[in-house]
Parts: C-alpha cells; sequence; structure tokens
C-alpha cells in the first residue's frame, strides 16, 4: 500500500538548498559505504531531478538505480548499529520505545545486550507497514490521544520523534505519565548549517523517496539549547552529545539524557 504521502505536494527548493542537499548526498554515500558505481554522477541526477521534476518523478529514479535500496540499508543496519551502541550504556531496563518506528533500533539495542523481556515497544499502527507479531518484545498501539503503555520502566527511549510530533509537549506529557525515570533522546538539531527549511525538505525526501512511512513532517526542529530547555520541564538534562558521522544522515543527531 504506498504511503499517504506520496499524496501531498513536495515543497518547491531554491538552489541553494539543492546544492547544500547535493553535497550532503555525496558525504552520505563516502562515509556510509554505500555501493554506487557513479556517485557524483548520481548525486547530481537526483539534485536536478528534484529541481525539475519534485519528489513523485524522481522516487522511481532512485528505486531503480539502486540509490533507494543502498540507502535503506545503511538506515537499516550501519545507522541503527551505530545509535545503539552510542546509547546502550544510557539504558536501564525495562525499557520502553516510544514510537520506535519500525524499531531496527531497538533490535541493535538486543544485539548490543539488552534483555528482549525487558523491553516494550509502541507505534501507531496506521503508520509503519509491519508485522510486529514476528518481533521478540511486544508492541502496542499507540492511538489517537497518545496513551502509552503502563510498566515500571526504567528508560523512555525516544530516538528521532519529538521534531515529527505537531504537539510536541503532549507526548512528552505522555511520557512522563509512563514513570519512566530516565528518557534517552536522539533528536535532529538546528545551527548555522542545518536550518528549518533544510530539515524538512530532508524529512520529506526521506518519506516521500526512500520509504512508505507516514510520519508527518511539522516545523518542530529547534536549537541544542531549545530541546534542553523543552526537556529541563522534565527533569535534569544530565548527558547532551552530538554527532555528526552518523551512517546515511545529512545532519548531526544529539543526544540528551534526561534524569526524572
Amino acid at each position: 500500500m504506498p504511503s499517504k504521502t506520496e499524496d501531498r505536494p513536495g515543497p518547491l527548493p531554491d538552489e541553494k538548498l539543492l546544492d547544500l542537499f547535493e553535497q550532503r548526498m555525496l558525504d552520505i554515500w563516502s562515509r556510509g559505504a554505500f555501493d554506487l558505481a557513479d556517485p557524483v554522477g548520481t548525486a547530481r541526477l537526483v539534485r536536478l531531478l528534484l529541481g525539475r521534476e519534485g519528489f513523485g518523478p524522481t522516487a522511481p529514479v532512485l528505486a531503480e538505480s539502486g540509490v533507494r535500496a543502498e540507502w535503506n540499508r545503511v538506515f537499516a543496519e550501519q545507522r541503527s548499529e551505530f545509535v545503539a551502541s552510542w546509547l546502550a550504556g544510557h539504558l536501564t531496563g525495562p525499557v520502553l520505545d516510544v514510537l520506535g518506528g519500525d524499531f531496527t533500533v531497538l533490535r541493535a539495542l538486543l544485539r548490543h545486550g539488552l534483555d528482549a523481556g525487558s523491553v516494550t515497544g509502541c507505534e501507531r499502527s496506521t503508520a509503519y507497514e509491519s508485522d510486529w507479531s514476528r518481533l521478540p518484545f511486544p508492541v502496542h498501539d499507540v492511538p489517537a490521544d497518545v496513551r502509552l503503555p503502563e510498566g515500571e520502566y526504567g528508560s523512555a527511549l525516544l530516538c528521532t520523534v519529538l521534531h515529527h510530533e505537531p504537539e510536541v509537549r503532549r507526548l512528552l506529557d505522555a511520557v512522563a505519565r509512563t514513570g519512566a525515570e530516565r528518557w534517552v533522546i536522539v533528536e535532529n538539531c538546528l545551527d548555522a548549517e542545518n536550518s528549518e527549511e533544510f530539515h524538512l525538505y530532508v524529512d520529506e525526501f526521506f518519506n516521500r523517496c526512500l520509504n512508505t512511512f507516514d510520519v508527518p513532517c511539522v516545523p518542530q526542529h529547534r536549537t541544542a539549547e531549545e530541546w534542553r530547555t523543552l526537556l529541563g520541564g522534565y527533569g535534569e538534562v544530565t548527558v547532551e552529545e552530538s554527532r555528526t558521522d552518523v551512517p546515511g544522515m545529512p545532519f548531526p543527531y544529539t543526544l540528551f539524557v534526561v534524569e526524572r
């Protein structure tokens, strides 16, 4: 079933944004060990298609050329392993993975020693085409009112979740009601090199050209300081770390650990 996002018109990028995205594609492909015969030519083709035709005509070209498969492989394998290795030492069980998507990060965390018997996932069943029954941990559907599973959780994991939420505080309030003593949060942050416009464009590109996830692209990105201030209203931010070398990603990830 195609994603609902395929029916929405894409944003019209300017030349400066396309120049930046082309350069970031080359950066990603070089450090992510992508198997592409002509990265420079492919990046230029994708840039031209996005500028002239938009997301719709670009998506099948990425599929036919193998770029989509390679990028998703890097997301599923290298990115998940990278993030799991980074986060593993900060998580204490039992763990609730909040809106964990297809749970590739949580599955990688199991490979890094997290006990499958002490983890729970939750996600909106309408957003992902996944058979959760085959996973080695329970997955709960998140209803429209964002009620989260109840339990005695040591940690709540929110990996690149908050910037997709139209009502960020409503989700954070729901996480607070779970009683999780530690929140481990990974977010995309605005800075001088990564504007809101660029973040939103990349989000939409990922949703419409690389996968079929029906996840909102909304203007909820913040600077690291703004995230720190928001999260500080729920507890003490004890860890803040940024990584610029996340496989497959064209901008940094920032880790925040909040102690309740």
